[in-house]
């Protein structure tokens, strides 16, 4: 056979052609086009599926980053260019050496921020002080939601003279600052009468500054108290242990009066309070609880069994000044106080009291009468302000938080004005 195969050299090849043909050989490359993995195996391959899926997640965090910071940048234009806090309205001006010149050519030197003489606004701080309007003070109550900081009344010429109801003018008046103020309250019920506010006049800072520095140096009736040295006298300002001292002082129930005496009854101080009913009420109520006050106050002074020195409230001319107080406020032409009005007491620098009213803020005040014995006044003074009792306890404690924005301050600095 092998001889046949090696005779027919033809059907050898064909032989071997056809055995190819039936069984193919598989083919190697070096490097290839092709490709060697289906689509659909790579799609369902777990790790390229998820870092596709973080990729996709940064793209997103990128694009939400870019969007706020483009959201922010516009807000914070926005807010500049429509002056949202009122930023342009308090810039201090072109005065970069902080000097100014007067209509007259002379320079005016700016000391600490003090009280102008035209009035100027509020520059000591006050609990409950509005951030966005600082000339007024939440009073808590919603009949009468604010106080204003400063006010206005007609000076003491302005008030010479006068007959019961005639108008007073405010115009070339003094000014007076907000020290504190509360609310008066009756009834175990707690049921708000009116909203009392604490003001002394702007020109007289210095002289309170001087007075609250000494008691707080040398407390009065309690010399084992007083803080020794001759530092103590030259004093000018507290820090916040004599002022924490000062202030227990003021609100003690015993030693309080005292004080509150040394700081009152010298001349040299004009002081007010100013009143707004939150209800409506009459002349009759409010004056039959000053005189109350008044009467229990004055009757803890009588001179001891036995004692040959007359008490300081027994005298004849005391009880005809407490009539005369009586009279003021006994009702005239006007009886009723609607809420919302305002009734002011002002204490003069002799501490004589005049008693003004203001139906509409529109209108001027109108004159209602005066008390020149300075005890009256003094011990309606006293009423909302020292003893166990007081009018309104929370008025006391703001006025003398207020007192202590006061001392903290070197005296005069307040009213501090260089020209």
């Amino acid at each position: 056979m092998a001889s046949v195969l090696r005779s027919n050299t033809w059907r050898t090849c064909q032989g071997v052609a056809r055995q190819r043909i039936h069984n193919p050989q598989p083919t190697r490359y070096l490097s290839t086009s092709n490709i060697l993995r289906s689509t659909g195996q790579a799609g369902n391959n777990p790790l390229r599926s998820r870092a596709k899926g973080a990729q996709d997640g940064a793209r997103r965090s990128i694009a939400l980053s870019a969007a706020g910071m483009v959201l922010c940048a516009a807000s914070m234009y926005g807010v500049i260019k429509m002056d949202v806090f009122g930023m342009e309205a308090v810039e201090a001006g072109p005065d970069e050496n902080n000097i100014k010149a007067t209509t007259n050519g002379a320079l005016k030197m700016d000391g600490p921020p003090g009280f102008p003489a035209d009035g100027g606004p509020s520059v000591i701080p006050l609990k409950g002080q509005d951030l966005v309007n600082i000339e007024q003070v939440a009073t808590g109550n919603s009949t009468v939601p604010y106080f204003p900081t400063t006010i206005r009344l007609p000076s003491n010429s302005e008030r010479e003279n006068k007959q019961a109801g005639d108008a007073l003018s405010t115009e070339g008046g003094d000014d007076y600052q907000l020290l504190g103020l509360g609310i008066r309250t009756v009834s175990f019920l707690g049921i708000q009468v009116y909203v009392v506010g604490m003001y002394v006049a702007k020109s007289d800072i210095t002289e309170l500054q001087r007075r609250l520095v000494h008691t707080a140096m040398h407390p009065p009736s309690d010399d084992d108290a007083a803080i020794p040295g001759t530092g103590a006298d030259a004093a000018t300002s507290l820090v916040s242990p004599e002022r924490a001292q000062l202030k227990d002082l003021l609100l003690d129930a015993e030693r309080g009066e005292a004080a509150w005496n040394a700081v009152l009854k010298e001349d040299g101080i004009r002081t007010v309070f100013r009143i707004v009913p939150t209800r409506n009420t009459d002349f009759g109520h409010l004056r039959d609880a000053w005189v109350r006050g008044i009467t229990a106050r004055a009757q803890t002074k009588k001179p001891l069994p036995g004692s040959t020195t007359p008490g300081e409230f027994q005298d004849v001319e005391f009880g005809t000044s407490v009539n005369t107080f009586k009279a003021v406020f006994g009702g005239g032409q006007q009886k009723n106080v609607p809420k919302g009005q305002t009734l002011v007491l002002l204490r003069n620098a002799h501490g004589a009291l005049d008693a003004l009213f203001q139906a509409d803020p529109k209108e001027s005040p109108k004159w209602m009468g005066r008390v020149a014995d300075e005890r009256v006044s003094r011990l309606v003074w006293l009423n909302y302000l020292a003893g166990k009792t007081v009018s309104s306890d929370g008025a006391r404690k703001n006025i003398v938080d207020g007192l202590m924005a006061v001392v903290e301050r070197p005296v005069g600095t307040l009213v501090q004005r260089v020209v």
